[in-house]
């Protein structure tokens, strides 16, 4: 079975950076599965074959499995040249290729601290595609109970954290002026996803393409703690501890495939990313004031003109004159 190009140990250490985590010691399994398009790799953590985590870990293996089956339909049908035949033969199964994915399902929490993350990294092979795409998902447990933790639950207010992180999304990513950034800062600010919870403040990952155009790598930022201190995080999540990034972690990242993904030196320094989230949700605010207090206006206008209506007099009457008043 096809294993993911990455070694075991700088993979272990690059994501360890991104949650201080350590690795099960049992051995991972990888699961095969061939579809009429497709064909997947997926490899499970140890973890997986605990009670608490083992019916999320089968959903998530089935889904990867379906849903890149079904992104390979779409993508043969897009791209399936009726006018010539070697490619219709193609089609028709004389002779087709099959894209292929390789998933690593890896598990990681801190020692002593409540958050584990499932993280999931995919490389994928499509035909007609000359790049390897490299996509990131994650999901986020609390370690005690097994359940997914959800963003509302990391801040006394949660729609404040939700526009904080759209705001440092957006002043990070516009100077690229990608299309899709406007539903990347729109979703965020509904439900913000795909993140884990770090040390540091909150690491988001995006899908190739959604931040940075024509990019088959995923794209991460990270959003310091600083920079959502407003929203209040609960101290449940985060314990003030923060390891120093050692010279070996950084060697390991830049080996293993998340180099292109995970970006050590933070593009935006934390005070400048406070600075910059607090100027745009300020900005925001006093546009979203300004717009109350015009339809404020404008509901004094029309309920004005009504009453002027009712005291105006009747089209062909004409207005006595009062006499002067002695």
């Amino acid at each position: 079975m096809a294993q993911m190009r990455v070694g075991a140990m700088a993979l272990v250490l690059s994501l360890a950076l991104l949650t201080g985590a350590s690795a099960q010691a049992a051995q991972p399994k990888t699961f095969t599965v061939e579809r009429s398009f497709s064909i997947s790799h997926v490899q499970v953590p140890p973890i997986c074959e605990l009670d608490q985590f083992k019916t999320t870990c089968t959903r998530l293996v089935n889904y990867y499995v379906r849903r890149f089956e079904r992104e390979m339909v779409s993508h043969i049908n897009l791209n399936f040249n009726a006018d010539d035949p070697f490619a219709a033969h193609a089609h028709m199964g004389l002779k087709r290729e099959k894209s292929v994915q390789n998933v690593t399902m890896s598990a990681y929490s801190r020692p002593d601290e409540p958050v584990l993350t499932l993280f999931s990294i995919f490389k994928q092979k499509i035909v007609g595609q000359e790049a390897e795409n490299l996509l990131v998902e994650t999901i986020n447990f609390d370690v005690k109970s097994g359940k997914s933790i959800r963003f509302n639950q990391l801040f006394e207010n949660p729609e404040l954290a939700a526009m904080l992180c759209a705001r440092a999304i957006e002043a990070k990513y516009q100077s690229l002026r990608s299309p899709l950034l406007p539903v990347v800062i729109s979703a965020t600010e509904l439900s913000p996803s795909n993140f884990i919870i770090t040390p540091r403040g909150l690491r988001f990952f995006f899908a190739p393409g959604l931040v940075k155009p024509n990019s088959t790598t995923a794209e991460s930022m990270l959003i310091r703690l600083e920079a959502l201190q407003s929203a209040k995080p609960l101290s449940k999540w985060w314990s003030g501890k923060v390891d120093e990034i050692t010279d070996e972690q950084r060697q390991a990242l830049a080996q293993s495939s998340l180099s292109g993904v995970i970006k050590l030196e933070e593009d935006m320094p934390g005070a400048s990313q406070v600075q910059e989230a607090q100027r745009l949700a300020q900005s925001q605010r006093n546009a979203q004031e300004a717009k109350e207090a015009a339809e404020q206006s404008a509901a004094a206008i029309e309920g004005k003109s009504v009453t002027d209506a009712v005291a105006a007099p009747h089209p062909g009457e004409a207005v006595a004159a009062q006499p002067p008043r002695r």
